[in-house]
């Protein structure tokens, strides 16, 4: 990062009192601030000289502090801008994070915090910096080609994924469950400098925070019955690594600070340890949630998130990218032997019928489809009559006219269509039906205790035939 000196925060507020005070702070820090007292002379000075963070207040008289920052979005898109307000409330926070704001702050809050924030936007400037020199520079590496298609969007990530690789910053993956969010966070370990360390990922969703706890930070002698000696945690055992959060998004509140803290120190203290343990690890983060959504709901924290979101990766879904279902379906083809051992193809209607199909569990189901098929057909070419028949079950029908065209499901209502299909399927066993969709058995009992608490009556489908 600069020198801070050499960092300057252009500081929006026409309250001269608010004005000083945050100026006061952040020039005790060593930043040269630049004091706004309206909206209106924020904007001019923005398009005067470039600044690394703008820190505006959300009420102003004449131009607000959304107003200031899409000025600053439009004339120095790198820039990342803080909003602070004594007037919070939900729906503005929303508009706030749906427009770009790196941070939404009410009033009053405590001098600590801001620091921090700063610190963290400035980070986030930087290497958004960076990725933008990058792009001129770096090559789609070879290595990036593991994930298949080429969709105009996964194309464009192929070439994110090379750029980001040479960051050592942290890099939240977004995607639905079964779109290759691993297989992503792999690519980035490999491409990157820590590649001849460890890749380790920790699927935060499977622990609970007592076991989470004690696997990631590690544990001292006699820390608790049964801790005969002592153990290195798997953030600790990483040193040097990458660290894969999968599934970051079910990562208990409580969990979450401690996670923060290790974000913001780069120490642990193993369970029943006083000793503060220095690590080197790149966090890469992966969730099939909308945090932002949790953030405002107050299920996941807002500093946490920002920590993690310093660079942002998004899978579309495959019903996004229907172009590259062939190209997947041979590379599954390749990759497993069927049950006679010849070379399979797959005839035209078949590919035609899963490319209507809106695979709610995305390229993970496709490969567990086409694994499947194979290890039951006996033909030379798998034809639509060999695909599984809740697959079939489940294509969308061409409308007849537009007068009997059926309504179109939401996706939720899909996917417990699908869900309940699969479940019919085995007999209501999970784990079967878990392997089948190309989830965790924890995800699917997730799923099914959400339809339970809405009302659904998921007896029938887990005992059919009772």
């Amino acid at each position: 990062m600069k020198n801070t000196k050499q960092i300057k925060i252009l500081v929006v507020d026409d309250e001269r009192i608010n004005l000083k005070n945050i100026c006061h702070v952040l020039d005790k820090e060593g930043y040269k601030t630049e004091p706004a007292s309206s909206g209106s002379e924020a904007v001019r000075k923005l398009g005067d000289s470039p600044f690394d963070l703008v820190i505006t207040d959300l009420k102003m008289g004449d131009i607000d502090g959304f107003q200031v920052m899409e000025t600053t979005k439009h004339l120095q898109p790198d820039t990342e801008v803080i909003i602070i307000t004594g007037y919070a409330t939900v729906n503005s926070a929303v508009e706030a994070m749906a427009k770009g704001a790196f941070y939404y702050i009410p009033k009053p809050f405590k001098l600590q915090q801001l620091k921090e924030i700063v610190h963290s936007a400035l980070e986030k400037s930087r290497f958004k910096k960076e990725l933008n020199k990058l792009k001129s520079t770096t090559k789609l590496q070879p290595d990036a080609t593991q994930f298949i298609g080429q969709n105009k969007d996964i194309l464009q990530l192929k070439d994110t994924i090379a750029q980001v690789a040479q960051l050592d910053c942290n890099v939240l993956i977004t995607g639905e469950t079964g779109t290759g969010k691993e297989l992503v966070a792999r690519i980035i370990h490999e491409l990157s400098p820590r590649a001849n360390k460890r890749f380790l990922p920790i699927n935060c969703a499977a622990l609970t925070e007592e076991l989470m706890l004690n696997e990631l930070f590690g544990h001292e002698k006699d820390a608790f019955t049964g801790a005969s000696k002592a153990r290195k945690g798997l953030l600790e055992s990483a040193e040097g690594g990458n660290v894969l959060l999968d599934e970051v998004g079910e990562t208990p509140l409580q969990m979450q600070v401690k996670l923060l803290r290790v974000l913001q120190e780069k120490r642990i203290i193993r369970v029943g340890g006083t000793r503060e343990i220095p690590i080197d690890v790149r966090i890469i983060a992966a969730t099939n949630r909308d945090l932002k959504e949790e953030v405002l709901h107050k299920t996941f924290r807002q500093d946490l998130y920002y920590r993690l979101n310093v660079v942002s990766l998004h899978i579309p879904a495959l019903r996004e990218r229907r172009d590259d279902i062939p190209a997947l379906i041979r590379h599954f083809l390749a990759k497993y032997p069927s049950l006679d051992r010849q070379t399979k193809n797959m005839s035209p209607e078949a590919v035609s019928l899963l490319m209507d199909y809106d695979f709610p569990g995305n390229v993970r189901e496709l490969e567990n489809i086409i694994e499947r098929t194979l290890a039951t057909c006996t033909d030379v070419e798998i034809k639509p009559g060999h695909l599984p028949q809740d697959v079939i079950a489940h294509v969308r029908p061409l409308p007849q006219s537009p007068v009997a065209e059926a309504p179109l499901k939401s996706l939720k209502t899909t996917e417990q269509q699908y869900i309940f299909s699969v479940l019919q399927q085995t007999k209501g066993n999970q784990s079967k039906a878990a392997r089948i969709m190309g989830i965790s058995r924890v995800s699917l009992w997730r799923k099914l205790k959400k339809y339970q608490d809405e009302g659904v009556d998921i007896d029938q489908h887990l005992n059919p035939g009772k």
